[in-house]
């Protein structure tokens, strides 16, 4: 990707760490409350099995700040959704937790669900909001946890208005205090970088197999192609004319993809909320603690020295 260079020359190491911080900027303040104890688990299949959680902590007097939810609240893995069954009442329960003066942070995943009856794919798909392939032109389309996904586009004014809709949708249904972004490095479990699961119809689509002119460098690290376990690095984003130069080219926008969402999740919060916002994000960049406090690495039962998931932390 691009490459840019800064030099620093203070006369001691603090302060080029003084002269860093001032050109990407200083992280900001986390709120009091997200220095407690808090509580996440995936796997939780029901909101009873929450329930009982909090009440087993209450009854062994551990502190309890805040409580998290994983996609297993959602309906079908579905952002900006509450699985009408098996999590039925949870905005109810979240406003019994504030009364106790514990807060909600649920999980959202980078990648929408790409149903052509989703609201906001219909919404996306007719102002533009999404990553676009180079092989079709069309959304790119990849595979996470609900299936088929398209991903947001942040460099574009629809993509970061629809993202923000999203999360007014779910705020309506749900008072949380806080958002966990998931799977934006961004994942996706289609090879090849994307799914082509119309490609052979598509006037002009080529090959995927031989398509991928960024991804197959002479050096990648541990030798796969660089879209391994994420989108393909020529899928193109938002310019000022409107996608027709293709010249935002995911190889240079990887890395900040991220930033981008957490920058967007931030001015929702600080919106909504008329308070300090929290964030935690799995994938980020230079320049994130403005927006975002903290980084994580998802568990995984591979081996740390063979994983290739790519994170931009």
């Amino acid at each position: 990707g691009v490459i840019n260079l800064y030099f620093f020359y203070p006369s001691t190491a603090d302060n080029v760490l003084k002269k860093y911080h001032d050109l990407i900027g200083r992280p900001y303040m986390v709120p009091f409350w997200a220095l407690g104890f808090h509580q996440c688990r995936w796997g939780w299949k029901s909101l009873a099995k929450v329930k009982e959680v909090v009440s087993k902590l209450e009854e062994a007097d551990i502190p309890l700040e805040v409580m998290w939810g994983d996609i297993d609240y959602m309906h079908n893995k579905t952002d900006f959704t509450i699985d009408p069954v098996n999590y039925k009442g949870l905005p109810e329960f979240v406003d019994d937790l504030h009364k106790k003066k514990i807060r909600y942070v649920p999980i959202i995943d980078a990648g929408l669900n790409y149903s052509t009856t989703d609201k906001y794919i219909m919404k996306g798909e007719r102002n533009g909001a999404f990553i676009k392939s180079a092989n079709t032109s069309r959304t790119l389309i990849g595979n996470v946890w609900p299936g088929l996904t398209a991903y947001v586009d942040f460099l574009s004014p629809y993509g970061d208005q629809l993202w923000k809709e999203g999360l007014t949708d779910l705020y309506e249904m749900m008072k949380f205090d806080g958002i966990w972004l998931d799977m934006n490095e961004l994942a996706n479990w289609c090879d090849n970088g994307e799914c082509y699961y119309n490609w052979t119809n598509t006037k002009g689509a080529k090959d995927p197999h031989d398509f991928h002119e960024f991804d197959k460098l002479p050096y990648t690290p541990g030798g796969s192609p660089l879209y391994k376990n994420t989108i393909s690095m020529t899928g193109y984003h938002h310019s000022y004319n409107d996608f027709q130069d293709k010249n935002y080219k995911e190889y240079n926008m990887h890395g900040l993809w991220p930033v981008y969402q957490e920058k967007s999740t931030h001015e929702f919060l600080k919106r909504h909320l008329e308070k300090r916002p929290f964030i935690m994000s799995r994938s980020s960049f230079v320049g994130a603690g403005l927006y975002t406090c903290l980084l994580y690495t998802s568990p995984s039962p591979r081996d740390l020295s063979t994983s290739r998931m790519p994170s931009s932390a």
